[in-house]
């Protein structure tokens, strides 16, 4: 059973946070993006990223992966993220 609205938009709202930060942090965020999407995918070959950047790559990956996600949920908190 997908989570309910009210905690779908607690994420949304955690993932858009986490855009900002990455956006505030570095002017590549697709080194971040890739990294993370690397990770979602179990691709071990996630580039390497600085500590800080590090930091929030692994809160973005532990939300964008939180079970009991729709895929239309999931969809939309990749589209948050990743901006398509």
């Amino acid at each position: 059973m997908p989570i309910n609205d009210e905690q779908f938009q607690s994420l949304l709202e955690q993932v858009r946070e986490l855009h900002r930060l990455t956006d505030e942090v570095t002017r590549e965020s697709t080194r971040i993006q890739a990294n993370v999407r690397a990770r979602l995918s179990w691709d071990r070959d996630a580039p390497p990223l600085p500590q800080e950047q590090r930091e929030i790559a692994d809160e973005v990956v532990e939300v964008l992966s939180k079970p009991r996600l729709s895929s239309l949920q999931s969809r939309q908190l990749q589209r948050a993220f990743f901006g398509r």
